[in-house]
Formats: structure tokens, sequence, C-alpha cells
């Protein structure tokens, strides 16, 4: 099957240019970034489309920018250069496990992450790592009017977010962690580089002492998608972090968190993976935040 014959396609070359083009062309226009996900839909129309605005030459866009208060990401940064990128390997590793599992190196090398948020696949895998890290996403709708949100309230549903037909996701900001702090993400999925089945993000932070003074459990691949597991990550503060508190917060995050059934996996065999895959991570994340024995 092919798609619909596209009638107008508009490659801009700055922001103000592209929010130009949405507002001309609201509500029949497509923003193509990587086209991973777009173009598939689009050629066994899932959807379709009267336009299409190629975000591919807005350069300002792919801007890795580090600074004091933390990290700044533009929206069309490849999962490459997130995977490649020393400075998210050592602070961010949460960010560098998620690049690295996604597809093959071709989709990492054409995919970007304003892409993937926006595309809100419940079982991709950027948005419970952003959502670990505390991001704030810039949505913006005119070169003097944007709008920042928590990426928790970023996705409503199912492929559903919080962004008007009429904005574009410019950037992803995230927060500079506090010393002693570790993160880690991991998916199952049936064959390497698919859509998780369910993926765990953690994020601690720990003090002097090696207790527990924050942490973030994300669940992906959950029945609504991305979902924090918040009696689990509660349960990890104020402790020290061993096997039997890491085993009891898997066991929380899985009778918390909603799962569902489908062709891939009972919600039987999901709940199984999150007492197995919290537990690993919160060990993985300790490890890096200095606090393994």
């Amino acid at each position: 099957m092919y798609p619909k014959p596209i009638e107008r396609f508009f490659a801009p070359t700055s922001v103000a240019e592209t929010l130009k083009l949405l507002d001309e062309n609201r509500g029949n226009a497509k923003l193509i970034a990587g086209g991973q996900s777009l173009m598939p839909m689009l050629k066994v129309r899932l959807l379709e489309t009267q336009c299409l605005i190629d975000l591919n030459r807005v350069k300002e866009l792919a801007e890795i920018r580090e600074s004091t208060d933390g990290l700044t990401l533009g929206a069309m940064v490849r999962h490459a250069d997130v995977e490649a990128n020393q400075f998210i390997r050592t602070n961010y590793p949460i960010l560098n496990d998620a690049a690295r599992v996604i597809g093959d190196p071709q989709i990492r090398n054409r995919g970007t992450i304003g892409g993937s948020l926006v595309h809100a696949d419940p079982a991709a895998d950027y948005p419970a790592a952003v959502i670990a890290l505390d991001a704030r996403l810039t949505l913006t709708k005119s070169p003097s009017k944007s709008r920042t949100l928590a990426a928790d309230k970023f996705f409503l549903s199912p492929m559903v977010t919080a962004a008007a037909e009429d904005e574009l996701l410019t950037a992803i900001h995230l927060p500079k962690p506090p010393p002693r702090s570790g993160g880690a993400y991991v998916k199952h999925s049936l064959v390497s580089g698919d859509f998780a089945i369910i993926s765990v993000a953690a994020q601690l932070t720990l003090d002097s002492s090696g207790r527990c003074t924050s942490a973030r459990i994300v669940i992906g691949g959950a029945a609504s998608g991305a979902t924090p597991a918040a009696r689990a990550s509660a349960l990890l503060a104020g402790k020290k972090l061993d096997e039997a508190v890491c085993r009891e917060a898997g066991e929380t995050a899985a009778g918390e968190v909603e799962v569902s059934s489908d062709v891939r996996a009972s919600a039987e065999y999901r709940r199984e993976l999150i007492r197995y895959m919290v537990p690993t991570m919160v060990r993985r994340a300790l490890d890096r935040a200095g606090g393994a024995k």
C-alpha cells in the first residue's frame, strides 16, 4: 500500500519559518523529523495528510547544549547522537541506555528524540527515561510564545500528547542531577531493538552515608504508556538500598502499575517482568551513584 499523494511539501530552515507554515496549514499538516514512525503510518494509511513540513534543515533544533544547570536537547537530536555524547553518557546514563536500545543503527541514525516523544508510543524508550529524569519539554507556538511542561504532564494517553496542532516541540531540558546520583534503563522485548513489552527506568540520589534521598521509578510498556511507580519510588527514600528493599520495590511496582494483555504478552507476564526488572535497575542505578558495596 502507498500513501495518498502529498499535496504540499515544505522544508523550512528556521523555527520561525516552521511555525509560520504550521499556522498557515493548521489542521492539515504533519511534521516529519526522522520519519521512522510517520512514514510507515502514512504508507499503510493509518494517517493521512495534505501537507508535510520537513524539519531536517532546521539546524537550531539539532543542538545539544551543556550548562551548569543541566542539559538542553533540541527536538531534532538523533538517537545516535544521544548514544555517542560523552556528557550524556557520564551525567545522564539513563538516557544513553534508552538511546542504545532503540531499533537498529539505521533507525538510530535517522530517528530523533523529539519525534519519538511526540509520537508517544506507549512502548517507546524515551518517555520513561525523560520522566525519570524530571525533564521539561518546551512547546513553541510563535517566536514570542512558548510554554514548558513537565514530562509526566506531556503524555496524555497512548499516541496522544499535550502538544497542540499549531505547537512545535523545540527542546527537552534535563536538570543537573545532584551529586551521588545515578540512573539506569532497560527493556524486555521479543527481539533486539523492538518496542518494549516492559521497560524500567530508575533514577536515584544518595546522601553521604549511602542512604537514598530521592528516587523515581518509571515503568514503560504499561497499559497507558510510561507510568511513574510512585509508591515503589517513595519506598526507597530514606533507606539503605539492600537486596530486601530492592525486592520490595519490585513487588510494590508490580502491584501498583496498570498493565494489560495483548498479542505479545499477558498482563501476568508483564507483572513478573516488573518484579524482576525494578530491583535490577535500582541496583544498577545504585552502582552508578557510587553506593554499591
